[in-house]
């Protein structure tokens, strides 16, 4: 023997467990614990259940002293972890079992009807549901089974429904071709039916299908009344939606035609607004409308409203227009324009006419350079300005002219204004300036003069916060602050000038201690500007431009009458923010953005705009209006949230947040009403995990006070349950509520049974039932007779054995029910070897057997038949004495027995 042998026989003797044993038994354990929860973790259950079963079996059930302090020193917490685990594990097996059941149900339910299609797609939401706690091939299997079945059908009922719109539609060879497509995938009855009565119809289709194609080639011809009156009689006997249409096209077209030639009449009768009138109707009516609007276009030119002739003309295109429009051009004066019209036309009249245009406007330019060159001889600065203007209008680019303008006459004029300090001409004139000229240094000039203009005249304060914040968006750009000298050739920083001027701006507004409202007036502004400041970029890559200048919101919405259209938008689709800071809910988005959410719902503008940006500024600032309800009155909060619910669907981090605002706002509300309402709200809006889990949570427990006032029936209170399931189908309440209702019913049913003496049939409900405490109930009632019976003698074998074979169907895992049916059980083997006459062999059972009370039932088995054979006067003395012998025989102490076994003289 070993020296370890002899120590684990030792440890045996004085501890009662052998050490080296355990030992072994630990390792092995602590191996099978760390591949159990590797299995565990990939999601193989049930090879992880197999495991700890098999590993935890090692161990006694009831460990004695010695066992437990060598198995903590071993394993420490190790069994007890490890057992938790195998009985977590084994009860999510035995769900997926059960949901597995359940979705095996909802399969055996399906007819294989493939417009059907509910019963499959909630039993792979099962099965699905399954995969998510456990592995199983099996089960993946199934479900890859299913949904192919299920895309199957759909794709039927796709086609199908496809079909049925052809057909309704009266296209019904389209139709049997889509219908023939669905066949393929199933044959059923209707579809055979649906096939049928298509092709009943495929003659009346062809016949109307040969008419419409003539009623096209009329058409093409422009034969409009036979084509009308063809398509009339088609329609009548086949009412098909494209006949229809081109009936209606066919009849807009013919009365455009009578409408055009009426306008021709009046416009020849020089009645030029009743024809103007006819040639509009016409082009409504009409499928080509060019010729209506060259109609047009000559009507206003033989009326001279030039302008209204070149908007009839723009965009047609051909000799004829172009014609036009060089003609309305050169009597507007515009030769160059009307010169580029007719350089593409070809005739000779038209070549003569271009020469002619050409030296007219020569002499005109000529004419306006003299013009030029005399007022700035003559220092009339403003009228050479306006002159330079004009000739660029009219002429177009000319580098001189250009060069003159900015760099000798445009300075001159500055230099004049700005010598005499009076701001407010200065700022007048340099806001003309820069409305007709945005760039850099218009700019750059705006933005001094309102800071000069606001320290004497506070009522342009707005002016300097909008010019300045356009100024501070441009900084890097302005070329004034380009190689400034006394810097010696530093770069500026851009960021210490912006803080400065910022401050500025600020010092300059704060006003709230003598005019709170015109400080709120201006601080919302500057607010507004500051944020958008932020979001364009420093240097500025996004937001509304004016040629090459940046555009801050307020000076946006001040200047938008003059800039109308002229606009370049730099902002991203995605930027919506920094759009909505353009529109007319700019102020209270900038608000919300700073937290100020009070004075966000004060700015509200009250006029409404359907643009998509101001759409979304308005949400954007429901939202945040609604957050800030919510922490104050909820249901304040209803309205806006509700309209911001599109853009609160399209944002996580918003839906976080109002999921966190409504946790928060749950937990003051105290009165259950009010719980409801709010829970409602709060699904209605988000539909969150929190918000279905407390929804259903409160709807749940409406229904247990509804049950216990018996306001409701408790199969009521299942259907609403069930819907109530539909809000949170893993919701502990609900699925706990729905149990103990379907107990209670199953248990009152399986009740009335038993009072109505049908044991057989309540045992049945019971095996049926999910409910495992039903089946426990149903089984201690069967043992609770079975035992009374047996010991008042009122049960005989069959019914002692029923009564313990159904408590063991329905609890079969519970050791007393074992012993009982074990007990049942060798009851009937006895009888059934005393139905084979078999009679000693019984005793000898009975009389070995280890239930004293088998022996003494079986005696009195047989003292009852004695009796009654003797009353009965059918049994022979000699059988008398064989069942008294027997009786004796099984209990030799009982003084009753011995007494008969003297009188029957059977020693």
């Amino acid at each position: 023997m070993s020296i370890f042998d002899g120590l684990n026989a030792l440890t045996k003797t004085l501890l009662g467990v052998g050490i080296v044993d355990v030992w072994k038994q630990a390792s092995q354990t602590k191996e099978a614990s760390e591949k159990a929860a590797q299995l565990a973790q990939k999601k193989h259950l049930r090879e992880a259940v197999i495991i700890a079963e098999k590993a935890l079996a090692v161990w006694s059930r009831k460990p004695g002293f010695w066992e437990r302090l060598i198995c903590q020193l071993l394993l420490g917490k190790l069994l007890d972890n490890f057992t938790q685990q195998l009985k977590q594990w084994s009860y999510q097996v035995a769900e997926v079992d059960k949901l597995a059941a359940n979705a095996k149900t909802l399969l055996k339910q399906d007819t294989g009807d493939p417009l059907e299609t509910q019963a499959l797609a909630n039993a792979i939401a099962i099965y699905q549901r399954c995969t998510k706690i456990l592995h199983d091939d099996r089960i993946s299997r199934v479900i890859k089974q299913c949904q192919k079945e299920l895309q199957q059908r759909q794709q039927f009922l796709s086609l199908v429904t496809q079909a049925q719109s052809q057909a309704e539609n009266l296209f019904y060879k389209n139709a049997i071709a889509v219908y023939r497509e669905a066949e393929k995938l199933y044959s059923t009855e209707s579809l055979e039916k649906a096939i049928a009565a298509s092709l009943a119809q495929v003659q009346q289709e062809e016949i109307y299908e040969t008419a419409f194609e003539k009623v096209q080639q009329a058409e093409s011809e422009g034969r409009l009344q036979g084509a009308i009156a063809l398509l009339k009689n088609a329609l009548i006997k086949f009412s098909r939606s494209d006949g229809i249409d081109l009936l209606q096209k066919l009849q807009q077209t013919l009365k455009g035609r009578e409408q055009f030639r009426q306008g021709l009449a009046a416009e020849k009768a020089g009645d030029f607004k009743a024809a103007a009138s006819l040639y509009k109707n016409a082009k409504l009516l009409l499928p080509n409308s060019a010729s209506c609007q060259i109609r047009l276009a000559l009507v206003a030119i033989k009326t001279q409203e030039w302008a209204t002739a070149l908007t009839h003309l723009e965009a047609i295109p051909g000799e004829q227009a172009a014609y036009l429009r060089g003609f309305v051009y050169a009597q507007q004066e515009d030769l160059q324009v009307a010169y580029k019209e007719w350089l593409g036309l070809s005739t000779a009249n038209i070549a003569k006419q271009r020469e002619i245009l050409k030296n007219i406007s020569q002499r005109q330019r000529l004419l306006k350079l003299q013009n030029i060159e005399q007022f700035v001889a003559a220092e009339n600065w403003e009228k050479a300005k306006a002159e330079s203007t004009q000739f660029l209008q009219k002429f177009g680019s000319d580098p001189s002219v250009e060069e003159n303008l900015n760099e000798h006459i445009q300075p001159r004029l500055e230099a004049e204004l700005w010598k005499d300090k009076e701001w407010k001409i200065i700022a007048d004139q340099t806001e003309k300036a820069w409305i007709s000229q945005p760039n850099i240094t218009t700019l750059h000039n705006l933005a001094v003069v309102n800071y000069y203009l606001a320290q004497t005249s506070p009522i342009n304060l707005l002016n300097l916060i909008f010019s300045l914040s356009t100024a501070l968006a441009n900084l890097t750009e302005d070329p004034s602050l380009q190689d400034v000298p006394w810097l010696e050739n530093k770069p500026v920083e851009f960021a210490a000038v912006s803080l400065e001027l910022k401050r500025r701006i600020e010092t300059a507004i704060d006003m709230k201690d003598t005019n709170v409202i015109e400080y709120l007036y201006l601080r919302d502004r500057y607010r507004l500007e500051a944020v958008s400041l932020n979001l364009m970029g420093e240097p500025p890559k996004w937001g509304m431009k004016i040629k090459d200048v940046f555009i801050t919101p307020i000076c946006y919405q001040y200047y938008l009458p003059q800039w109308q259209g002229i606009f370049e938008n730099r902002i991203h689709a995605n930027q919506k923010i920094l759009s909505s800071l353009y529109t007319n809910w700019g102020l209270a988005v900038a608000a919300c953005l700073e937290g100020d959410y009070q004075r966000a719902i004060q700015l509200k503008p009250s006029t409404k705009n359907n643009s998509e940006i101001t759409a979304f500024a308005q949400k954007f600032v429901a939202y945040h209006e609604g957050c800030y309800q919510l922490q104050q009155k909820w249901r304040e909060a209803i309205i806006p949230l509700k309209q911001a619910k599109p853009e609160i669907q399209a944002s996580q981090d918003w839906q976080q947040e109002i999921d966190r605002l409504c946790g928060l706002q749950r937990q003051v509300i105290s009165e259950f009403q009010e719980h409801l309402e709010f829970a409602q709200f709060w699904y209605d809006l988000l539909g969150s995990r929190d918000a279905r889990s407390y929804l259903a949570e409160y709807k749940a427990e409406q229904i247990r006070e509804q049950i216990a006032n018996e306001q409701i029936s408790s199969a009521t209170a299942l259907k609403e349950l069930q819907k109530i399931k539909e809000i949170d189908n893993q919701n502990p309440i609900v699925i706990d509520l729905i149990e103990r209702i379907e107990f209670n019913r199953e248990l009152e049913l399986v009740d009335n049974l038993l009072k109505n003496n049908k044991f057989e049939e309540a045992v049945q409900r019971a095996k049926e039932s999910q409910h495992q405490r039903l089946r426990n109930i149903v089984s201690d009632i069967c043992v609770e007779i079975l035992i009374k019976g047996f010991k008042n003698r009122d049960l005989g074998f069959e019914d002692i054995y029923k009564l313990g074979y159904w408590a063991y169907e329905l609890c079969p895992d519970d050791p007393n029910i074992q012993e009982v049916y074990q007990f049942s059980q060798e009851l009937k083997d006895i009888q059934n070897l005393m139905k084979c006459d078999r009679f000693d062999e019984a005793v000898h059972r009975a009389k070995y057997s280890q239930h004293d009370s088998i022996r003494y039932y079986i005696a009195d088995f047989f003292i009852k038949t004695l009796l009654k054979g003797i009353q009965n006067h059918n049994l022979s003395f000699d059988l008398i004495q064989q069942l008294g012998r027997w009786a004796y025989e099984l209990c030799p102490d009982e003084p009753a027995f011995q007494e008969m076994y003297r009188s029957l003289n059977l020693g």
